[in-house]
Formats: structure tokens, C-alpha cells, sequence
């Protein structure tokens, strides 16, 4: 079911991608193979009992779980990790073309469990909290976490893929792994704060 998913969402990108600016070489399958292994890292991690992801990406098995994604852009990691998990998930987009383009894709891809939200992250209000805040290009770490902070459950997890060389002045984990890209091994970490 996975990879059927990928393969509608690479080809959704491949359409839309150059014309909206989706990602860099929409139209190259190894650019794309490449974000779709790191957005979904965070759910092969959460397979040992013993990492600080374990059970998040876990739907009923646990109760309903609730993950955020901000600025998901071109699906990168919402729509993957969506397709990959049954949790519930709300993709934040404040672009009209980026959002109209996740509505698409989650829809191609037959996502029951995904909503869109076109709106700026930081003027999002919070009805119920979530389990998981996720964000891979947000921009400012910083500002990403303030506003996870805000919209997680107490104990709730804010996670942000990112380069090891990420500097950041709060307390965080870090979880390192590496991915291929070509014919290079690139280090890469997610970056994760527990709300207390």
C-alpha cells in the first residue's frame, strides 16, 4: 500500500512540480526517492520500543493519534508519513497553489486521514491538541518550536528534520541517521523537544 502511495504522490509532483515549484527536479526520480526515504526515517525509528518515536506513528492501535505537519509544502513529510501510518493528520500550507496541490495529492493517493489547512503557521488557533508537531523545510527552528509548543498535547513531541549542523539554544534530543543521495551518504538528525 506504501509504495503505491509514493508512486501516485511522485507522479502528482511530476505534474504539478515545475509549474508550482514544488521541489527542485520534480521530474527526477532519484531527487524524489531521496525526500521520500528521509520524511519516512521517523517511522523506521519508531519501530525500536526503545526511541523516544516509538508509538507515534501508531493510529487506533493507541487511541486516536493527532499529528501536525508545518509548512508541508510539496507533501514532504505529511503526506508521507500519512501514507504510511493511520494516524490523523492536519498538513499546514500557507500558499494557496501548495495547498490546492496537497488536497490533489492526498486525494490521489486515497489519504482518508489527512486535512489541509491553508493558513500561516504561526496564526493557526488550536482546538485540540496534537500527539506530534512534524516539520522538515520550516525555516526558522526557533520559531517551529514556539509554535509546536503551543499546539501540543502535554508530553506531546515537536520534531524537525534537519542537518547536524543545526544550532539551537533550548534543550533538545537528537536522533542522527543517514540517507543516500546518489552516490553519497548524508547525515541528517531529527531534532526532537518533549512539551512538559
Amino acid at each position: 500500500m506504501f509504495p503505491g502511495r509514493v508512486e501516485k504522490l511522485s507522479a502528482a509532483i511530476a505534474l504539478w512540480g515545475s509549474r508550482n515549484n514544488l521541489t527542485a527536479h520534480p521530474e527526477d526520480p532519484e531527487e524524489l526517492a531521496f525526500h521520500v526515504i528521509d520524511c519516512v526515517m521517523p517511522v523506521i525509528l519508531a519501530g525500536d520500543e526503545k526511541s523516544l518515536l516509538a508509538g507515534q506513528f501508531e493510529g487506533e492501535r493507541r487511541g486516536e493519534r493527532r499529528i501536525l505537519d508545518l509548512g508541508s509544502g510539496a507533501g514532504f513529510p505529511g503526506l508521507v508519513l500519512a501514507a504510511a501510518s493511520d494516524a490523523k493528520f492536519t498538513l499546514v500550507e500557507s500558499r494557496r497553489k501548495r495547498a490546492s496541490f496537497l488536497r490533489f495529492a492526498a486525494a490521489e493517493m486515497g489519504l482518508s486521514n489527512v486535512v489541509v489547512e491553508m493558513q500561516r503557521a504561526e496564526n493557526i488557533r488550536f482546538a485540540e491538541p496534537y500527539d506530534l508537531v512534524t516539520a522538515r523545510a520550516f525555516g526558522d527552528a526557533t520559531e517551529f518550536f514556539a509554535i509546536a509548543e503551543q499546539a501540543l498535547k502535554a508530553d506531546g513531541l515537536a520534531m524537525l528534520y534537519a542537518s547536524p549542523s543545526l544550532r539551537l539554544s533550548i534543550k533538545v534530543d537528537q536522533i542522527p541517521y543517514q540517507i543516500s543521495r546518489r552516490s553519497e551518504r548524508i547525515d541528517r538528525i531529527l531534532v526532537v523537544r518533549k512539551r512538559t
